[in-house]
Parts: C-alpha cells; sequence; structure tokens
C-alpha cells in the first residue's frame, strides 16, 4: 500500500475572488495597463496588458490575495528569479518584476513576460490529436535545448507536461518553456521551499524517484520529456491521473515501461527506443541529461525526415 497523501503538495486551482485582483484597466506603478484576463492557475492569474511606456503588449502575472499564502509567494518570486536568469531562444522571456499596491493597502508581486500567441501543447493535443513524428522530434530537441539552458544554472524544472510546454503561431514546429514555480537547484542544499521529504510537480508526470522524495536530478526533467514526447506522438498522457493520488502514484511506480508505437502504428523503432529509454523507472538507464537526449531527438528528425521524403 502506497502510504504519502499526507507527504505530497499537491499543484492545483485555488478559487480566485474578483475582489483580490486587480479589475481590467487598471494601470500598475502607471505603465502597465491591464487589458484582457488570460488564465487563472495555481500560482497566479495571467493578463495581456500594454505596456505604455514601450507601447507593446505583454503577459502580466500577479499573484492575488487569496493564493498569497505559505510558500505561493515564495515560488512566485523565484520563479521572476529564474525567467531572469535563463535567456534562451525557448524559455519564455521576463521584461520586468515589481509589486503594487491592491485597495487593501498590501504589496502584491507581479512579472511581466514576452506575450506568447499559440496556445499549450495539452490544449493544442485535445484540440487537434497527435503531432506528426517529425514534429514529436523537434519539438523534443527544442525542450531539451531550453532544458539544458536551465540545468546549466544548477536548476531542476521539476514540473515538465505538455500544460507548461506552449507552442507559437510560427511555420513548423516553435516551442517555449514556461512556469518555474516549481523549480529547484539541485546543487544547493539550502534552496528549501518545501519541507523536507515533501513532494513537489505533477504526479502523473513524475519520475518513480521524484514521487518517492529523492534528491533533484536534472535527470527528472529527462523522464519529463520523454513523458511529453510520447503524449505528442500518441495524443493521451502516458500516465492518465486516476481517482486518488495513491492510485496514480501506483501506475507510475509500476507500470510496464511500453513503446508509443502500441498506440500509433507506424512510428519507427529507434523512436520507440528513443522514448523508452527516456522514461526508464531506473534514472541510471535514462539519458545522462538533456544534451544527450537532444542529440538523439535530433538524429531520430533526420532520420525520420529522410524516411518520410
Amino acid at each position: 500500500m502506497i502510504r504519502m497523501r499526507a507527504m505530497v503538495e499537491r499543484c492545483y486551482v485555488r478559487a480566485v475572488q474578483d475582489e483580490d485582483i486587480p479589475p481590467i484597466g487598471t494601470r500598475l506603478l502607471n505603465r502597465y495597463r491591464l487589458d484582457e484576463e488570460l488564465a487563472r492557475g495555481g500560482v497566479g492569474v495571467i493578463f495581456r496588458a500594454l505596456d505604455l511606456d514601450l507601447d507593446r503588449d505583454v503577459a502580466l502575472k500577479i499573484l492575488p490575495l487569496s493564493l498569497d499564502a505559505g510558500t505561493k509567494r515564495e515560488r512566485f518570486l523565484r520563479e521572476a528569479k529564474i525567467a531572469a536568469t535563463i535567456g534562451h531562444p525557448h524559455v519564455v522571456k521576463l521584461h520586468d518584476f515589481g509589486f503594487y499596491d491592491d485597495p487593501r493597502r498590501q504589496r502584491r508581486p507581479f512579472l511581466v513576460m514576452e506575450l506568447l500567441e499559440g496556445a499549450s501543447l495539452a490544449s493544442q493535443l485535445r484540440r487537434q490529436g497527435p503531432l506528426g513524428i517529425a514534429d514529436s522530434c523537434a519539438l523534443a530537441s527544442q525542450l531539451c535545448s531550453a532544458l539544458t539552458a536551465l540545468h546549466s544554472k544548477g536548476i531542476v524544472h521539476r514540473d515538465v507536461k505538455p500544460g507548461n510546454v506552449f507552442l507559437l503561431d510560427a511555420l513548423g514546429v516553435t516551442m517555449k518553456l514556461i512556469d518555474f514555480g516549481m523549480s529547484k537547484s539541485f546543487l544547493d542544499d539550502t534552496d528549501a521551499i518545501t519541507e523536507a521529504g515533501r513532494v513537489i510537480g505533477t504526479p502523473s508526470y513524475m519520475a518513480p524517484e521524484q514521487l518517492l522524495g529523492g534528491a533533484p536530478d536534472p535527470r527528472w526533467d529527462v523522464y519529463g520529456v520523454g513523458l511529453v514526447m510520447w503524449e505528442a506522438l500518441v495524443g493521451v498522457p502516458y500516465v492518465k491521473p486516476q481517482k486518488t493520488i495513491e492510485k496514480t502514484f501506483r501506475v507510475v511506480l509500476e507500470r510496464e515501461r511500453e513503446p508509443p508505437s502500441r498506440l500509433r502504428g507506424k512510428i519507427p523503432d529507434y523512436l520507440d527506443a528513443l522514448v523508452v529509454r527516456a522514461i526508464a523507472a531506473d534514472p541510471a538507464e535514462r539519458y545522462a541529461d538533456c544534451a544527450q537526449m537532444k542529440k538523439a531527438c535530433d538524429d531520430a528528425w533526420e532520420r525520420v525526415s529522410k524516411e518520410l521524403g
């Protein structure tokens, strides 16, 4: 019996009250005008805003009062620091960060990012089904590139999933990695926003050793890329969330590793092998890092492109 419920910090959307966020039309610091609410999530509310100084549209994320409790604020601030540190074409770009005074005279943090036009991979798969085989290889390669940049700074993302992979409206496949609220240093033992032994992430997308509370490791993100690639190829998650967290844990820990060709024909053997290696239950059997996996994805893309003519 798996008994980890008390040790897991689940990522879920809390109800955000309208009075906890500024109304449309509000100007923050007399520079950013809120024009449209785009999304509400577990770590903030995102608006389309106009940067009045530079006359450009941006994405502005705030932490409303109802979410400003416990570790939420610290994660929000950490997301800003990480986004500012990682300058990479496949990582969402941070423009600005600051605080504003809400009507209750409390200072709320906000961050300003480039406005991305497109949709998350999760939304794309729900609407249109699986990506092409070559496109799935290209997507995974770009994701590995973004994560390699993150790992070079000693940071593991910890929440790699289709919802955090944004597909831009562009020719071909172009993605941006978003949401660094769950990220953590794997080099600094003092980085302890969460309590010892507490598991952070989305259970159905977490590596087995991550579920069991192991030390942060870049191979967690290798596993995440493998799951994203699987889902891009077949259109459904490798592990579907179960009715209880315990049952989800059990599937993650006990499911036999299966190649995506079992759900979608005409996937080459070498691509099956690539995905199965990335999602190996034993981290020692995975790619050593995302740089190594990127090379495998690039090689697979070249082979698939030649075979498809």
